[in-house]
This record gives C-alpha cells, structure tokens and sequence, in this order.
C-alpha cells in the first residue's frame, strides 16, 4: 500500500460510516412510517407474540453496533495516521496532511484555511507524497 492509499484509509472509513449511519437513519423512519400491518407483511419471521416492528428494532441495533465498531476502527486509524504524519518535520506539510486525512477537510478549505490557492495546496501535497514515497523526508 502506497503512502496515499495508507492516508486516504480515513476518509474512505468516514465515507462508510456516512452511508451506514443514512441506513440506519432509514431504517427508523421504517419503524415508526410503516402501519403495522404492512410492517407484518414485510417481517415473516416474527414469532406470533412478537410486535411487528420488532424485526426492524433488531435490525437497527445491530446496525448501531457496527457502526460502533466501525467508528472505533476509524479512530483507531486516525491515531495511526496522525502519528505517522507527526514524523514529518516540517509543520506546514503536517498542517496539510492533518487537514486532509484526520479533519477530512476539502482541498479548497485547506487553501482557504491555509491562504493559499487550491492549484498550489495540490501541488504542495503532490510533492510531499512523492518525497515521503522516495524517502528524501524525515518520517
């Protein structure tokens, strides 16, 4: 795995938890929309005594879970992340990386953020990814 593939890991991981918690979103506007007897119709397993929304209840926490699961592994990856970008010995190029990969800052609000223009925000992470990759930094 190249250098930006190891950074960009966060933002994938945070991408995922977006679309998981917009799932689980979905799935109690399920539980509290739906009749009862539609959601009957939709939840065959049920047992007999069971309340009709109590598949989707189930399925809701186990959704929880593993976006808990997902958002402490995305933790877990930013602190490895962080602390690889830390080995770098140059503070603007640290700034760079944190925004982009811990904060998941756009690259127009890292230049906004940084006074600088987007062209040259691009450019400046392009070099230090090539220089991290080629071993002519400190990490």
């Amino acid at each position: 795995m190249g250098v930006k593939e190891f950074l960009e890991q966060a933002i994938h991981l945070n991408g995922l938890i977006n679309t998981q918690l917009a799932e689980l979103e979905y799935y109690r506007r399920l539980s509290l929309n739906i009749g009862s007897s539609r959601l009957e119709e939709h939840v065959s397993h049920s047992k007999p005594n069971e309340a009709p929304y109590a598949k989707w209840v189930e399925r809701i926490r186990d959704k929880e879970n593993e976006i808990n699961a997902e958002i402490d592994r995305l933790v877990g990856l930013k602190l490895e992340i962080g602390e690889f970008i830390d080995r770098l010995d140059n503070p603007k190029w640290q700034c760079i990386l944190r925004s982009r990969y811990i904060l998941g800052l756009s690259w127009s609000k890292i230049a906004e953020e940084m006074d600088c223009s987007l062209r040259h925000i691009q450019r400046l992470h392009n070099e230090i990814i090539k220089k991290i990759e080629n071993g002519t930094v400190c990490h």
